[in-house]
């Protein structure tokens, strides 16, 4: 009888190691990261452009998003795009669009891996734009 609460003591604390352990491993590796950003410098009209999303969390690149999207509209526009990425190289993930005319656009990655989701916004100036 001893040795069976002994035994049972045992297994619970070796079960409430292991709960803690798996929590703290996923609150050390820190929040969902992404940025946002074009390869080409210069963006211009009727031209192919690749959009980037670097996924990071923690100091670690997460390369198994489940998914990376891009939704993209002019700007006072209704009508919105939505591309989905696909994994380029060391937590990348890209896109190859193309803006139909000068403007400015508006991108927002959503991106999901794990638990987490990530929605950041980025403004892109396409060809000449007046100030108005």
């Amino acid at each position: 009888m001893k040795k069976t609460s002994l035994l049972l003591i045992g297994l619970m604390f070796i079960l409430f190691t292991a709960a803690c352990t798996n929590s703290d491993i996923a609150e050390d590796s820190g929040p969902l990261q992404v940025e946002i950003k074009t390869v080409q410098d210069t963006l211009q009209p009727g031209r192919a452009i690749l959009i980037d999303a670097s996924v990071t969390q923690g100091a670690e690149k997460v390369t198994d998003a489940q998914e990376v999207k891009f939704e993209i509209w002019k700007k006072d526009q209704a009508k919105h795009e939505t591309v989905t990425a696909k994994h380029w190289q060391d937590g990348t993930y890209r896109i190859k669009t193309m803006f139909p005319e000068d403007g400015i656009y508006y991108v927002v990655a959503h991106v999901t891996a794990g638990d987490m989701q990530a929605m950041p916004r980025k403004e892109l100036v396409v060809g000449k734009v007046i100030a108005s």
